[in-house]
């Protein structure tokens, strides 16, 4: 359902009114605007019944009526949901202010008193149909666009290792691995991976673009191509992002970027290797850790400089240890003034640092965040655990 000026034909009006010749008076007035489908109904009661067959786009509708009234009726129709913004044109002998108020206050959409002015009439009813073809495009547009960002969304997930990939992981390299990913109201930049090296050691990462949308989306998309053509053998954090940058400059707009966090979990070394490319600070503990030690995250974010060079950091990570890692949407919830920011993260990781359970330890931690505020962005959290 879609019309225009030379479409118009084609929208279909309901004329409510207890007066026969009337109903026929305005039929022919609709009929010489170009207007072809046409209902009449005899009061607000006849009116309702033909609803669901007829589907108008606009009622024409008198109040003053016997079994049920235009006022009655109106209401009725606005308690309806897929009534609720039909236009309702009120033709009435009624002049007072007080009975327009009235038959606004019951629903009405417009209001032109009696004896009727055709040419007056039929503007009204031509820009009703117009807003409603209008508003009607709108929304299928946006169910459109919300469907291809749904599939968009699902896309990203798929980025991120599935299940069997993570079972076999955790097989080989003895961790216990849980991880937490939930997306915005918009399209995000967040994404995460997990690979072995030729030593079978663990290498994860984590990235965030910067923005939100098509753009964020499409950029994670760009990574995760250049990613799958990288070399992996002897895996140095620093160098991988180092080449990663110098692609990224070559391919992102001016003013885009992103923040990275790339490692490898050495378990002859009991150390997390890490670079970062000014990504959120790694937290680590061991049994027993009264609170998390937070990691140096310092680093140029990626696709801002292409000579850029990442240091090489490491924490430690005994058997038994953990390594969390998250996108900045859990730390930049308000808190008053201010934000939550690492420190009082690590507050709320040091509640549930002792819980064994990894997915248990996550849905905590993510229970404390929604408590603190509300989260507007993709919120990416890992927790990967060294067996013992």
């Amino acid at each position: 359902m879609s019309w225009n000026e030379t479409g118009i034909e084609h929208a279909r009006v309901m004329i409510v009114d207890d007066n026969r010749v009337n109903r026929h008076l305005l039929m022919a007035l609709l009929e010489r605007g170009g207007i072809r489908h046409v209902e009449l109904a005899e009061d607000g009661r006849d009116a309702l019944a033909r609803m669901e067959t007829f589907q108008p786009d606009l009622i024409l509708l008198d109040l003053m009526m016997p079994n049920l009234d235009g006022f009655d009726m109106c209401r009725q129709l606005r308690a309806e949901a897929r009534w609720s913004d039909l236009p309702v044109l009120v033709q009435s002998s009624l002049s007072r202010a007080e009975d327009r108020a009235r038959a606004f206050a019951a629903g009405a959409t417009d209001y032109v008193t009696k004896p009727i002015n055709a040419i007056e009439l039929l503007s009204r009813v031509r820009i009703h149909l117009q807003n409603r073809a209008l508003v009607h495009d709108l929304r299928l547009f946006r169910r459109r666009t919300e469907a291809e960002l749904d599939l968009a969304r699902a896309m990203q997930e798929r980025l991120m290792p599935g299940a069997a990939r993570l079972a076999g992981i955790e097989a080989d390299a003895q961790l216990a691995i849980s991880a937490h990913f939930a997306p915005s109201s918009e399209l995000g930049g967040d994404f995460w991976d997990l690979r072995r090296d030729e030593q079978g050691r663990a290498v994860v990462y984590m990235v965030d673009f910067s923005g939100h949308g098509v753009g964020a989306a499409l950029n994670t998309f760009r990574l995760h191509a250049i990613v799958q053509q990288m070399d992996f053998a002897g895996f140095d954090p620093g160098a991988f992002l180092a080449a990663l940058n110098t692609r990224l400059c070559a391919l992102l707009p001016s003013g885009q970027f992103a923040t990275m966090l790339a490692g490898v979990i050495d378990p002859a070394a009991g150390r997390f290797l890490y670079a970062s490319a000014g990504s959120t600070k790694p937290m680590v503990w061991a049994p027993g850790d009264p609170a998390p030690t937070l990691g140096d995250s310092a680093g140029l974010p990626l696709g801002l400089l292409a000579s850029a060079s990442y240091e090489a950091r490491s924490l430690p990570l005994p058997p038994g240890g953990r390594l969390f890692l998250y996108s900045d949407a859990a730390i930049e919830i308000p808190v008053g003034e201010d934000v939550l920011d690492e420190g009082g993260l690590a507050v709320l990781v040091g509640r549930h640092m002792g819980m064994p359970d990894g997915r248990g330890f996550l849905d905590a931690v993510i229970a404390d965040l929604n408590a603190t505020g509300p989260i507007d962005d993709d919120l990416t959290a890992l927790l990967v655990t060294r067996c013992a």
